[in-house]
Formats: structure tokens, sequence, C-alpha cells
């Protein structure tokens, strides 16, 4: 996300997102003063339509396992996916799969509904393969 409208601020998406943040997280409201923001912005999941999406302060958010870019258990879960297809496709060692994701996605955190998921695993783990060293 660019840095312009909130400046350290990470878009999770709709409010189920928000909520699947908080109980993972163990988060209250009272937690989050002064770290949550709004904006307009039309989603949807499945059948259902929303018309806020809601970002929260970076400082917030802390690593899901060995992924330090993954900022809840579906991203831990995804990275984990991106990691095998690497070794299954280009036979390296996890430990190397799992630095390279690191290495590509060092300053993001992929949280919510994130734009990460617009790729499969494996066109993630092509692309991670190539691009990074």
């Amino acid at each position: 996300m660019p840095e312009g409208e909130f400046p350290g601020y990470v878009p999770l998406g709709p409010k189920p997102y928000l909520d699947r943040l908080m109980r993972e997280y163990r988060l209250s409201e009272a937690d989050l003063r002064g770290k949550l923001r709004s904006r307009a912005n039309r989603s949807s999941i499945g059948d259902e339509s929303f018309d806020r999406e809601y970002l929260v302060h970076r400082s917030v958010l802390r690593s899901c396992g060995e992924f330090r870019c993954a900022g809840d258990a579906e991203a831990r879960a995804f990275c984990a996916k991106v990691a095998d297809a690497m070794v299954a496709a280009r036979g390296i060692t996890r430990d190397e799969a799992v630095a390279r994701i690191n290495r590509h996605w060092a300053t993001v955190w992929i949280v919510g509904l994130d734009l990460a998921y617009h790729r499969d695993p494996e066109g993630w783990a092509d692309h991670i393969y190539r691009h990074t060293h």
C-alpha cells in the first residue's frame, strides 16, 4: 500500500478481516485505540458486500512463524505453500525458500484481504525464485 493516505498503516480489508485479526491477536477495541483507521472501499466476501476497508498500524502486527511478512495465520499458511512449491519446482531447501520469501517481501505485511492472494502459491514460487538470490 502506498504510504500516502495513512502512513504506517496496513490494509486488512472489510470488517470480517478486522474481526479475525482481533481474535487471532487477542486484541480488544481498547488495544486498537489510535491504531485503527477506515476508509470507504467497496469489496465483497462471497455474496456479502462491504463499504468500508479497515487499516491497522504496523506497530500492532507481528510476524507469524518463520515468515517475517506473514501478519496472520492465513498469510503464514499461504507463505508455507509458496515455500513448498518452490522446493518442489526448484529443488532448493526449505530454509532457502523461506529466506527468499522473507527477502522478497521484506518490507511488506501480508494480512487480511491482501493483494498477494491475486497469484497462486506456484506463481509466487516461480516469481520469487526468479527475482531473488
